[in-house]
């Protein structure tokens, strides 16, 4: 009989504990193969700003096998339909939403084409999806006494990360995972430089097979013990600080809860807003090439109002990059600790998940771990690497000349040469499935669509076929009896979330 496996995964926060409950729920889900323990400080704070996801994140919960509802009270969640962009292309421009759902289109789509064509009047999002609409009519994409996870529409969620970890670490201790709140204080490796063991505070001596390092910014295992190189982003995303705040309802509630997340650009980055149950969480996500820490802060606390005076404000600074090889020899990095990059997509999150995800699938039972580890790298550097051009796409694209900040992001060296060969292709030709290789990817060409021609991305002249003078740009006639729909039989999302969760919302 094979032994079990063990592994410690080192750190706790989002990033262990998706780790842990996954990692249990897909190995141990018949019989105990892996032991698996982790080991957090009480002492080390969290970030905890990661408050929205995409999608995927229903997956992840159904798989690990947890409660919808149960989840959404635990986490102070809210329904996430998309990301609503302001003044990203000038000041003052209106906005455009990057949606979730898209209408069903045939194998060859022309939906950008025909929108190029027209004369743009309509938003190219309100052409080919509904939730732009249900996100200003504040609705919910769920109808009331449907079942989990149950709508016909996708969706992510809003909530608050510290408690998702919390309750992620109560079902997983509950389930056979093993915790300890424990400082380490020791990284022993053997002689052939793996990970041996662990030593605590308290005095535990703690050895696996496998090592996580979910430490964050300081990684502690595979950067300062293993020394995995970081491959450095900051030629293309100069963002590298934020300032954030939790405004409570109790001091502001400002008449909804939004079903989306907003990013606002300010003069040196941009301000996200995201709504939950109790609270919201805003902060400013900026460059300190530009602008100082307290700077930052004043704008933030301008743009968001008198009432928070006296909130307080939470400082980040973060490097963007990751580590092309989040696997090293017997440790693997997940989460911060193997890389970050900004959070104007919802990332963040989504990347931890993927990794647990994709370690779980090449998972090393036996003794040989090389070509796992080889391929895991690949394919975790293909989401870093795709990740980083979907994200340096919003900013190149702009046409703001407001401060020095957004002069300079708009220059050539600031965009990737991958980025670069996707916009003189698509200078001729709108974005379609078979531009991409990677069937891993997160972001599709529909994606890149909303982003490009909320930018106002232009093709060549001469590329789209002509119909005499450009018209109004039709709206289908399924997506406008959807909404229709949405209207009579879609709850407001405030309403949904105090009926099913059984609390007051704004209050």
């Amino acid at each position: 009989m094979q032994p079990v496996k063990k592994v410690l995964i080192v750190g706790g926060g989002s990033a262990g504990w998706i780790t842990a409950a996954y990692m249990n729920a897909s190995l141990n889900a018949r019989k105990t193969t892996v032991e698996i323990t982790l080991v957090e400080s009480a002492d080390i704070g969290r970030i905890g700003v990661g408050e929205a996801t995409v999608p995927t994140i229903r997956q992840v919960l159904q798989s690990v096998g947890i409660s919808e509802a149960d989840f959404m009270k635990a986490t102070d969640a809210t329904f996430k339909q998309a990301i609503r962009f302001d003044d990203w292309h000038t000041v003052g421009d209106g906005g455009y939403y990057h949606p979730f759902q898209r209408r069903p289109m045939a194998r060859i789509d022309r939906a950008g084409a025909e929108w190029l064509a027209s004369d743009r009047s309509v938003p190219y999002a309100e052409t080919v999806s509904v939730q732009p609409a249900f996100c200003d009519l504040g609705l919910s994409p769920r109808m009331s006494g449907s079942k989990d996870f149950g709508s016909p529409f996708p969706y992510a969620y809003h909530m608050d990360a510290e408690k998702f970890a919390d309750y992620l670490r109560d079902i997983s201790v509950k389930r056979g995972v093993s915790h300890h709140i424990d400082e380490v204080t020791e990284v022993v490796q053997a002689e052939n430089g793996d990970i041996s063991e662990v030593k605590t505070k308290d005095g535990l001596s703690l050895s696996a097979d496998l090592f996580i390092d979910c430490t964050g910014f300081a990684s502690l295992l595979s950067g300062k013990t293993l020394g995995s190189s970081f491959t450095d982003y900051g030629q293309w995303l100069l963002c590298d600080r934020a300032v954030a705040m939790r405004v409570p309802y109790s001091s502001y509630y400002p008449g909804e809860v939004k079903p989306y997340t907003t990013a606002t650009a300010l003069s040196h980055g941009w301000k996200w807003d995201i709504g939950l149950t109790d609270r919201r969480g805003v902060g400013y996500v900026y460059s300190s090439d530009f602008l100082t820490d307290d700077e930052a802060e004043r704008q933030l606390r301008d743009h968001e109002g008198v009432h928070t005076e006296n909130l307080e404000a939470r400082r980040l600074k973060f490097r963007v990059g990751m580590r092309p090889e989040p696997w090293t020899r017997n440790c693997v990095a997940i989460g911060l600790s193997g890389g970050f990059i900004e959070p104007l997509e919802s990332t963040g999150l989504y990347l931890i998940e993927f990794a647990a995800i994709t370690l779980c699938e090449h998972f090393p039972f036996g003794n040989v771990s090389k070509p796992l580890a080889r391929r895991f790298n690949e394919i975790m550097s293909g989401r870093y690497g795709e990740i980083l051009d979907f994200i340096n796409m919003h900013y190149c694209l702009t046409k703001r000349t407001d401060t020095d900040f957004w002069l300079e992001v708009q220059k050539d060296d600031r965009i990737t040469d991958s980025l670069k060969a996707k916009f003189d292709f698509w200078r001729f030709k709108p974005p379609s499935h078979s531009d991409f290789d990677d069937q891993l990817r997160l972001f599709s060409h529909q994606s890149y669509e909303y982003i490009l021609y909320g930018m106002d991305f232009r093709v060549a002249d001469g590329v789209l076929p002509q119909s005499g003078k450009p018209i109004a740009p039709d709206v289908p006639s399924d997506i406008k009896s959807i909404i229709e729909a949405g209207r009579t039989r879609l709850p407001g999302h405030a309403d949904y979330l105090a009926q099913s969760l059984k609390r007051p919302i704004g209050a």
